[in-house]
């Protein structure tokens, strides 16, 4: 069994009785463990949290009774045991509780060291249910939110790499800024090549306490440390035969290199704890949006780590380097947002797609597709107007400022830059016309006409 860190265990007590429910509260907090109460099944819902380890209800509660609440959290957490609290008189009921799915039955009155007992025993139950969908999430990652957009000749250049690296078996290293989609490319990679169907393990070096690295890589024996309560597996282990995805690999700490680049050379490691070598077949991909070169220089990176990462080289551009992909993006994310609300489709009308292509884009596609799960929250009709995008102001007007003043005017007809400067204008004000009118010296009436006269009235009608 695992060894429980009382200070880390969150406990749901619900009793109507204020008696009983300030008595249970008193012995578990006295075994070092955090507490949350409630008066009733209903205020228990209202508190559950995915942090709550386990939850003791009272069978007969007023409102909503301890059977039907225990089914409400049974199907949304589902990672939560359940303890019932009955009476002598209730055994029965209790019974048929714990068929529906609580865990156990606790009687009034209860003893102390009986209720911490059954406490720590659903707490363990839970750990480890907790530990193993971990390890499902790791070995069975959906497929990435986004498709791929190669719709610029930089994104094409790269789908052509993909495609190419993808058979070979070399160790690869992505670069680029954070949000560009590294994730999305190492998942492409592994599904292209020969060990798709095999796992794919994805390893967070910045996200993972320090402390934590190793053991989360390699694994470790029972007793190889305080809270090692039991053998377990690291990642790269469980990558066997599929692919070991370390993102942010930059982050990696400087005294655990030198056991990564063993393990890139040999393919072999020690669990911690164990001096029994465990030989793997993984492919490793890594990533990092750090220039690992200059790691090396300032001496925080080894140089014959990052030449052993450094095999074959693939680097994302930004978003704002690929502009035509944008619109591409933007159409995929929303009929993945569509499909999961169950409606038709939502639309992106042109003056939004204008918006999106001229915005700046420090947060690369993951801001995008954040931007864009906003915007179609609120947007009418199922379709996102301009003023529906919450783009940073001073980003995307920057972003416009130099391409205005790169951009030549030369062989535009007046007309056309009439109406570049209407919707440039009106993209910088956030689609507001009194805004624009004043920036643009002309009446707000004048705006109107001339959105009827470009066709751009439907863009900007809110």
């Amino acid at each position: 069994m695992s060894t429980l860190d009382p200070s880390a265990c969150n406990i749901l007590i619900a009793d109507d009785e204020p008696v009983t429910l300030r008595m249970f509260q008193r012995y578990l907090e006295l075994a070092g463990m955090v507490t949350v109460t409630a008066k009733d099944g209903q205020e228990a819902i209202a508190k559950m949290n995915h942090e709550i380890q386990v939850a003791i209800l009272d069978l007969n509660m007023p409102g909503m009774t301890g059977l039907e609440c225990m089914r409400k959290i049974r199907r949304e957490y589902p990672g939560t045991e359940i303890l019932i609290i009955s009476g002598v008189g209730q055994i029965s009921d209790a019974v048929a509780a714990m068929k529906a799915g609580a865990c156990e039955f606790v009687t009034k009155p209860c003893e102390q060291e009986d209720l911490i007992a059954r406490v720590e025993q659903a707490l363990r139950t839970s750990q480890l249910s907790r530990e193993n969908q971990q390890l499902r999430m790791l070995v069975e990652q959906p497929s990435s939110n986004t498709d791929f957009a190669a719709t610029t000749e930089q994104s094409q250049d790269l789908l052509k790499k993909i495609n190419k690296l993808a058979e070979l078996d070399s160790t690869i290293l992505l670069t680029g800024e954070s949000g560009t989609g590294k994730t999305t490319i190492a998942r492409m990679i592994h599904n292209l090549g020969p060990r798709a169907g095999k796992a794919f393990v994805a390893v967070n070096c910045a996200s993972l306490p320090r402390d934590l690295i190793e053991a989360e890589l390699f694994g470790h024996v029972k007793g190889a440390f305080a809270a090692a309560g039991e053998d377990r597996l690291g990642r790269a282990e469980i990558a066997d035969g599929g692919t070991l995805f370390l993102d942010e690999v930059g982050d990696l700490p400087l005294e655990l290199q030198p056991k990564l680049l063993t393990f890139l050379h040999e393919k072999t490691f020690q669990r911690i704890g164990s001096n029994q070598e465990v030989r793997v077949d993984v492919r490793v991909i890594s990533a990092s949006h750090q220039d690992l070169a200059g790691l090396c220089e300032e001496r925080r990176f080894r140089p014959d780590l990052y030449y052993r990462l450094n095999v074959l080289k693939l680097h994302i551009h930004a978003l704002r380097e690929r502009q035509g992909d944008i619109p591409t993006l933007a159409n995929a994310i929303l009929e993945r947002i569509a499909k999961r609300r169950g409606i038709k489709n939502i639309t992106l009308s042109e003056g939004a797609c204008r918006r999106l292509i001229n915005h700046n884009w420090p947060g690369n596609i993951r801001e995008l597709e954040n931007i864009i799960e906003r915007a179609s929250a609120f947007c009418e009709h199922h379709r996102i107007a301009p003023e529906d995008l919450d783009l940073s102001p001073e980003v995307t007007n920057a972003q416009q400022a130099t391409a205005m003043g790169q951009a030549s005017l030369a062989g535009q007809t007046l007309k056309e830059i009439e109406k570049r400067a209407l919707i440039d204008t009106l993209e910088a004000e956030g689609g507001n016309k009194a805004m624009a009118a004043r920036q643009l010296g002309v009446s707000e009436k004048s705006i109107y006409n001339k959105l009827r006269r470009f066709d751009l009235f439907d863009d900007y009608k809110n």
